[in-house]
């Protein structure tokens, strides 16, 4: 089931990308091209992994490409966007100048008589002569210009108007599913003794949900923590639920995060029928001791762990 939880993840990276895995038909370990993996375009065409003597590429250089690839199209596709064009329409109410913007020089109703020189500016041009003799002002085409102002101004589409604020992220506890595996690397290397990488998270995560375990994420904008359990039979206490990892992001604690996922985790184990709930104490949670005697926990024993080699 752990070669099927990988290929499922590789073809279905691949699928989202156009593209098509080919696996190995090999069955038996060390024969040919066993356990290797190829790509190909949709049409057939390879790309990776395909040789002349067979498939040449592992896991491991399959997922590195995928990802790589995602990297590239998503830049190609922010570089060919075009920029928003440069709105060119008219001010509301705005005219061409022409003909209507020119006044006549001459008052209305004036006459010239025949042969008379017009009268020109000079010592006895009076104050009120002059005033008389201006062009009268337009006020319909002022009118027309303060509205064209406020509507630009006030227009709710316009670039320049301030983005809209970004919603606050709320706290959402959910069950976890197998495409978080790549988010939960980065809170199980909080974990010293713990080395795993992707594949390794999403291989254990597989195992545990076969077996009827449950696991809950919280997620805050992104996933920033994580509680795992089992539903462990006993003889003397029946069925007994037992909490074997809770982690939060370290920028994340103190905020009700840890407390959220326990009681998520009550609420399942509750359903599965345990009347009891056991926590390991090497929980990664910082004073860890306080923190379960808030949640009521109380010392009952201490555990004792040893390492199962294999034969």
């Amino acid at each position: 089931m752990t070669e099927v939880a990988i290929d499922e993840k590789l073809r279905d990276m691949a699928k989202h990308r156009g593209l098509k895995l080919v696996k190995s038909r090999r069955r038996k370990p060390g024969v040919g091209d066993y356990g290797k993996f190829g790509l190909t375009d949709a049409a057939g065409k390879p790309l990776l992994g395909i040789g002349a003597q067979g498939l040449e590429a592992s896991a491991q250089d399959i997922e590195a490409y995928l990802r790589a690839g995602a990297a590239s199209t998503w830049k190609a596709s922010a570089e060919s966007t075009p920029a928003r064009p440069v709105s060119t329409a008219r001010p509301a109410g705005g005219k061409d100048g022409g003909d209507q913007d020119l006044v006549s020089a001459i008052p209305p109703g004036a006459k010239r008589r025949s042969g008379e020189q017009p009268e020109t500016p000079g010592r006895g041009y009076s104050k009120d002569r002059r005033k008389a003799e201006e062009p009268p002002i337009d006020r319909h085409k002022h009118a027309a210009k303060a509205a064209a102002i406020v509507s630009s101004v006030s227009r709710p589409n316009d670039r320049r108007s301030d983005p809209a604020p970004v919603p606050e992220p709320k706290l959402l506890i959910r069950p976890a599913k197998a495409a978080d595996a790549e988010a939960l690397v980065l809170l199980v290397r909080q974990l010293s003794a713990v080395k795993l990488d992707e594949l390794g998270v999403a291989r254990n995560l597989k195992a545990a949900l076969k077996a009827e375990a449950g696991m809950a994420v919280a997620e805050f904008g992104e996933v920033v923590g994580c509680c795992a359990w089992a539903v462990i039979p006993t003889i003397q206490h029946g069925l007994v639920g037992r909490l074997t990892l809770l982690l939060v992001a370290q920028a994340y604690r103190r905020k009700g995060i840890a407390t959220a996922l326990v009681d998520e985790a009550v609420t399942s184990l509750r359903k599965a029928g345990c009347t009891r709930l056991e926590a390991m104490s090497d929980i990664d949670v910082k004073n860890a001791h306080n923190f379960f005697r808030t949640l009521k926990f109380e010392q009952t024993s201490y555990r004792f762990a040893r390492s199962i080699a294999p034969e």
